[in-house]
């Protein structure tokens, strides 16, 4: 009898222990794959803040400045791809302390500081429905020329007041008398340049000095300016192509959903470089619903730590004089951007997301009717003049 209660204890042990160890190998099921997840995640996410303050280098993809605010590439942005990759844009840098956002569907230009504060006046853009008229264009411009009086060689001589082109000739300007005010933030109503009040456009005019940066969109822009920090500069001087070929480059890597395996190269731009007819800022319709994400796996390495080559004494290192080691790592002035080195660039597809689509503006010359010639303009018969 004392055998068999004996017996069944430790059968009812063996269950109980069996019952455990199922238990414990259920958990550990779950456990495993969890934390491998944690721990793939981790080796190629940063987890941090990011401010605006924060420097960068020509490697650092901590995230686009996009309206105020640096995204974080944290957990939760990658639980919720379709959020992060709707917000990812092209960020252009500059080293101005001011640039400008004209939303022309909102009949707005917000002027940006470097120092966080943002001003908006109302404007007036183009309307193609005018005789002449011609519609405000999307796109990425800088200011070329300033004039605080500037008269109209299509409109009859017309003033314009604080007159700043960026689109060939559209530009920010007012005009004689209060007439157009009504039309301010509301509707376009010019034949193509930007309207303002009088006070507004002279304030502006006194604020902006040329290059400075105009970014022109309805709302759907896929590229954005961004003040870049303190003390940054560009790894190299960039020829006209290699900034063409790097903004092709980084819109590229998003519409194609590699920003985080083609990561963007940070540089400020030179508004010199900037034709009169702009660069293309691309649409946010582009931008597919996620990004793809690399998964890296770290192999250990079972070699010998034993270097080849002897490290360099720090007698050497104070040998070195500044000269010495900028001397090391100069860039001779034939250094490039090539195509080669930015995967998937092309000469077409620069053309395609470089080239602004909206292409060169139409010229509507003044009424013949209208245009008086003074006798010392007429060029005899025998004479010829060159086409300006």
């Amino acid at each position: 009898m004392g055998n068999d209660i004996l017996n069944s204890i430790a059968d009812s042990d063996k269950v109980n222990i069996h019952k455990n160890n199922k238990s414990r190998s259920n958990l550990l099921s779950l456990l495993i794959p969890f934390v491998v997840s944690i721990l793939l995640i981790a080796g190629f996410t940063e987890i941090r803040s990011v401010s605006k303050d924060d420097s960068f280098n020509g490697t650092d993809r901590d995230g686009d400045y996009v309206n105020g605010k640096f995204p974080k590439i944290n957990f939760l942005a990658l639980l919720t791809q379709e959020q992060f990759s709707e917000n990812l844009r092209d960020t252009v840098y500059t080293d101005k302390n001011v640039w400008l956002e004209l939303r022309i569907d909102e009949q707005v230009v917000y002027v940006h500081y470097k120092d966080g504060r943002l001003k908006k006046y109302p404007v007036s853009s183009g309307n193609k429905f005018l005789s002449k008229g011609i519609e405000s264009r999307p796109g990425l411009f800088a200011i070329f020329l300033k004039e605080e009086l500037h008269l109209s060689s299509q409109f009859d001589d017309a003033k314009m007041y604080n007159y700043m082109p960026f689109n060939m000739g559209i530009g920010f300007h007012s005009l004689e008398g209060t007439g157009y005010y009504g039309s301010l933030g509301v509707r376009p109503s010019s034949h193509g340049c930007i309207r303002m009040r009088h006070e507004d456009a002279k304030a502006l005019f006194n604020e902006c000095g040329i290059g400075t940066l105009v970014l022109a969109h309805r709302g759907k822009t896929a590229r954005v300016i961004a003040f870049a920090p303190d003390g940054f500069k560009n790894e190299r001087e960039y020829t006209k192509d290699d900034y063409m070929n790097l903004l092709a480059y980084n819109l590229n890597s998003i519409y194609e959903g590699k920003y985080f395996i083609n990561q963007p190269k940070r540089f400020i731009i030179d508004p010199s470089v900037i034709p009169r007819i702009g660069f293309n800022v691309g649409s946010t319709d582009d931008i597919p619903g996620k990004q793809q994400i690399p998964v890296y796996i770290t192999y250990p390495d079972f070699k010998s730590d034993k270097l080849v080559d002897p490290p360099v004494s720090e007698k050497k290192l104070k040998d070195l004089n500044e000269d010495g080691l900028a001397g090391t790592f100069q860039f001779e002035e034939s250094d490039s951007v090539s195509k080669s080195d930015l995967p998937g660039v092309t000469s077409d597809l620069v053309k395609k997301l470089v080239y602004n689509p909206g292409g060169i503006l139409p010229y509507f010359p003044p009424d013949k009717e209208k245009v008086k010639i003074k006798p010392s303009e007429i060029v005899p018969e025998t004479e010829t003049t060159d086409t300006q």
